[in-house]
């Protein structure tokens, strides 16, 4: 069948293709694997993106996969053989993967359709991460062959689980490197071309059947819809995409003005993304909503499961006045929401501890992921080549102890301490956290009239709790007292120039012999 023009169906829609991939800039890449279950939606894809790479001149790489389930017996085998085949005619190579998605249902306790899913995305990543590594690719693009029906049922079926627009407009052309070409077609003028080309495809005969949600909208409520009203449900509910697909744009450019107005980086790496609880409590609810969501999708790269019922729980916890202290809520894959003071975060953590290590870090302390008991020996000779380094578990980080004569200039920083050696000389000069050492141990700065409790010290400083049992300090395993807290300051010995004019007035001498302590970070441990 031709056209006015004269031209096939097959040429028609390849021009639409065409024009909706140079639109939302799909093809803007180095090479697209295209999924092909061999039944008309991905066959159809496939033979239209043959022929919009060789037309356009785009030097862009085809690529298929085809993923048998093994759900079907007898049917699945031909499926494969048959998508092989079609492979073989466009002259695109052709990646199979097997699965046993029964089996992968039950181990994990999810549904046939949920697995099948999750075992198919991860087949079609690990084959552009093989090409990557193979071929040079830079950019690559799993091509899926959603069309205008597929993008009806699902808003209709995301509509009556109470979405809001982002559920709304799914699927969108582009999400990440998934594209979807097909959203300008529709499944029957796909499946006419075929038949004009004289295209054998599979029919998978579940889609038939009104069993599934999906197939409920397909098989029973839009064709009951059309009779009654007269109205093509599909076309209807497409035209509403386009509507609040503009809106949901203008949306999303406000949204992220807005997420970037309340970010923030906390940590040493500055690599835990938060966002400031009064910027963002001050946001109209549907630009709050947007942050948070935001938030949840740059800290796990997606928004599976993050449903309604936890976006009011940190809208709510955002919202809340700030009377210090830390809250953690759970979240879904027990995930964690975390808020300290005015800064809000997620957690894979258990605990959260990574967040509240990050706000400790800000604060100049310095927190191990766990316990640290560290022996703090003493070089055997002075000078720099008098040195020793010990790696401090649970951190990235190392301690060296150098041991000067008590003249000349010596070099300071923020996280250096220097002390007689005597301190050390015996083997009982430590490094230490409360996660590691069960002594209630106390800190007076020097200078000051008394000292306190580090747990009171902790909170008066307000030192995130989850964090403060990771907090390092250097103490002797014969008492109860804290000599220096990095970040916190000294009981004994100097770490300025001025404490150290000071310990030498308050000792009326200095000592023979003078160590200092530095916890740095070393690259590759050198």
């Amino acid at each position: 069948m031709k056209n006015e023009a004269g031209n096939s169906l097959r040429h028609e829609l390849s021009q639409r293709v065409g024009n909706f991939c140079r639109e939302k800039g799909l093809l803007d890449c180095d090479a697209v694997i295209t999924g092909c279950s061999g039944g008309p939606d991905s066959v159809a894809l496939l033979l239209l993106l043959s022929d919009l790479i060789k037309e356009s001149g785009k030097p862009v790489k085809l690529y298929a996969i085809h993923i048998n389930h093994n759900l079907r017996p007898g049917d699945c085998d031909r499926d494969q053989a048959l998508t092989a085949k079609f492979c073989v005619s466009v002259n695109v190579p052709l990646k199979i993967e097997n699965f046993d998605v029964e089996r992968y249902a039950e181990d994990t306790r999810m549904s046939v359709e949920t697995a099948g899913r999750m075992l198919r995305y991860e087949a079609f990543d690990a084959y552009a991460d093989e090409l990557r590594e193979s071929k040079g690719y830079k950019e690559i693009r799993i091509a899926v062959a959603h069309h205008k029906n597929d993008l009806a049922e699902t808003m209709m079926m995301n509509l009556f689980r109470g979405a809001g627009l982002e559920g709304l407009v799914n699927p969108k052309a582009r999400t990440g490197n998934i594209i979807r070409p097909l959203l300008c077609c529709t499944k029957s003028e796909l499946e006419e071309m075929l038949r004009q080309e004289n295209i054998r495809f599979a029919v998978d005969k579940t889609n038939l059947e009104p069993e599934g949600t999906r197939n409920v909208w397909r098989n029973v409520l839009f064709p009951e819809v059309e009779k009654r009203t007269g109205v093509n449900a599909s076309g209807s509910l497409n035209r509403t995409y386009s509507l609040i697909e503009d809106d949901l744009d203008y949306l999303a450019s406000e949204a992220e003005k807005a997420y970037e107005s309340c970010l923030l980086t906390i940590g040493r790496d500055k690599k835990i993304k938060a966002v400031d609880c009064e910027k963002a409590g001050k946001l109209a609810p549907a630009m709050s909503s947007r942050v948070i969501r935001k938030l949840w999708q740059e800290t796990f790269g997606n928004l599976t499961d993050f449903e309604t019922a936890n976006l009011k729980l940190c809208s709510e916890l955002i919202g809340r006045k700030n009377k210090g202290g830390e809250v953690i809520l759970p979240m879904p894959f027990s995930r964690k929401a975390y808020r300290f003071g005015n800064i809000f975060c997620f957690s894979s953590d258990p605990a959260a501890k990574d967040c509240a290590s990050a706000i400790a870090s800000d604060m100049g302390l310095i927190v191990a992921g766990g316990p640290v008991s560290v022996s703090i020996p003493v070089p055997g000779k002075f000078g720099q080549d008098g040195a020793i380094a010990v790696k401090i578990p649970n951190t990235d980080l190392y301690i060296n102890i150098y041991l000067f004569e008590n003249k000349g200039d010596l070099e300071y920083n923020n996280f250096s301490w220097f002390c007689p050696i005597e301190y050390a000389q015996d083997g009982k000069l430590a490094l230490l956290n409360s996660s590691a050492d069960p002594k209630s141990r106390v800190f007076g700065k020097a200078g000051a009239s008394g000292s306190k409790k580090v747990t009171r010290l902790f909170t008066d400083l307000k030192v995130p709790e989850s964090a403060r049992d990771g907090v390092l300090y250097v103490a002797r395993n014969d008492g109860d007292r804290i000599l220096w807290i990095p970040g916190v300051g000294h009981a004994s010995g100097f770490t300025s120039p001025l404490s150290r004019e000071r310990y030498g007035q308050a000792e009326g001498k200095m000592t023979a012999g003078i160590l200092k302590i530095t916890l740095e970070r070393r690259q590759d441990g050198n």
